[in-house]
C-alpha cells in the first residue's frame, strides 16, 4: 500500500540485489541440470577393458622326448631261438636199435647152427662185423665201436662204453677216424668250455652269437619239472641255463639243450625222431637275475 510517498531507496537497492542474486543462482544451476539431463539421455560409454598381452606366435617344431632306455625294467631281449637237445648216448642203446633194425636171417642162423665148428663160426661173425674205431687227439685206439654207435657219438659229443668209460668229443684230428675223443671221468662230460656238463642247466650255443659263459634266462623253461631224479633232475626249472658248450652243428640263433640222458630227452620232448623242442622260443641276457656260484646255476635271489 502506498502512503503517497516515494519509496525508500535503499529498500529498492535490496529489492535489486535480492533479484540479481536469485537470477545469478539459476542460470549457475541451469548448466547442471542440462547436464543431468544430458547425461540421462545418453548411455555411459562402455569401460575400458585391460589391453590384452600380445603372444607372439611360434613356429611348431616336433618336441624332442628322449627315449626311454631298452629293457630298463627286464633283462635284455636276444631275439627267437630254436632249441635242441643232446645228452650221453650209450652204446648199448644203439646196439639194441641196431639190433631192432636188421631183419632176421634164418637161413644164415641155421647154416651157422648146423656148422660142425662152432669156433670157427664165431671167429667168422667176428670178422664180418663192421666196426669203427675211435681215437685219441694222439691217434691212440680207444675202442671199437659199431659205426651207427661212432655216427651218434660226434653228433651228440658225449657217450657211454660198454665198458663204463665216458669219452667226450675233442675235436678233428688227422687220424684214420675223425673227430677223436678223450677219456673223463666226469659223469656227463666235458662241456667246450672245459666244465662239466650239467644236465638242464648247459646249453651248446654258437660262439658268433652269444659268448661262451653267458648266463641265459629262457621263459620257456621256468616252470616246467625236469626228468629224472635229484641231483640232476626232478626240479623245476626257474629258466636260468649257462652257455659253455658249443657244437658242429649249432649254426645262428639256436641252443642246444643238454639233457644228460636219452630218457630225459624223451621225457622232456616228448618224441624220439626229432631233437627240435622249439623254434621260436625268446632268449634273454640272464646276466641280471641268473647266477653261477660254482657249478650251480640258479636264479639271483632279489634279481629283475
Amino acid at each position: 500500500m502506498s502512503n503517497g510517498r516515494p519509496p525508500n531507496l535503499i529498500s529498492q537497492i535490496a529489492g535489486w540485489l535480492i533479484e540479481l542474486i536469485a537470477g545469478l543462482g539459476l542460470a549457475a544451476m541451469m548448466p547442471a541440470c542440462q547436464s543431468d539431463a544430458i547425461d540421462a539421455l545418453v548411455p555411459p560409454a562402455p569401460a575400458a577393458t585391460a589391453a590384452m598381452p600380445v603372444v607372439a606366435e611360434r613356429p611348431l617344431t616336433a618336441v624332442a622326448h628322449p627315449a626311454p632306455a631298452p629293457e630298463a625294467t627286464g633283462p635284455r631281449g636276444l631275439g627267437a631261438f630254436e632249441i635242441t637237445f643232446y645228452y650221453v648216448i650209450g652204446e648199448d642203446e644203439i646196439a639194441a636199435k641196431v639190433a631192432k633194425k636188421k631183419p632176421s636171417n634164418d637161413n644164415h642162423s641155421e647154416q651157422l647152427a648146423s656148422s660142425a665148428d662152432s669156433d670157427q663160426a664165431l671167429a667168422t661173425i667176428d670178422e664180418t662185423r663192421e666196426v669203427t674205431t675211435i681215437y685219441s687227439p694222439r691217434c691212440e685206439p680207444i675202442a671199437q665201436v659199431q659205426p651207427e654207435f661212432a655216427s651218434a657219438l660226434a653228433l651228440q659229443g658225449t657217450g657211454k662204453l660198454n665198458d663204463g668209460r665216458i669219452v667226450n668229443i675233442a675235436g678233428n684230428c688227422r687220424c684214420e677216424h675223425s673227430p677223436c675223443f678223450e677219456v673223463t671221468a666226469n659223469q656227463w662230460g666235458n662241456a667246450g668250455s672245459g666244465r662239466p656238463l650239467q644236465p638242464f642247466r648247459t646249453v651248446a650255443v654258437d660262439p658268433k652269437v652269444i659268448p661262451i659263459g653267458s648266463l641265459l634266462y629262457v621263459p620257456l623253461l621256468e616252470g616246467r619239472t625236469m626228468p629224472g631224479r635229484a641231483p640232476w633232475g626232478g626240479f623245476v626249472h626257474d629258466g636260468c641255463v649257462v652257455a659253455d658248450d658249443t657244437g658242429g652243428g649249432i649254426d645262428g640263433k639256436q641252443l642246444d639243450l643238454f639233457v644228460g640222458r636219452h630218457a630225459y630227452f624223451l621225457g622232456l620232448s616228448g618224441q624220439e625222431g626229432s631233437h627240435s623242442w622249439a623254434r621260436h622260443a625268446q632268449v634273454f641276457d640272464g646276466s641280471k637275475i641268473c647266477e653261477r656260484k660254482g657249478r650251480e646255476i640258479s636264479r639271483r635271489v632279489g634279481g629283475v
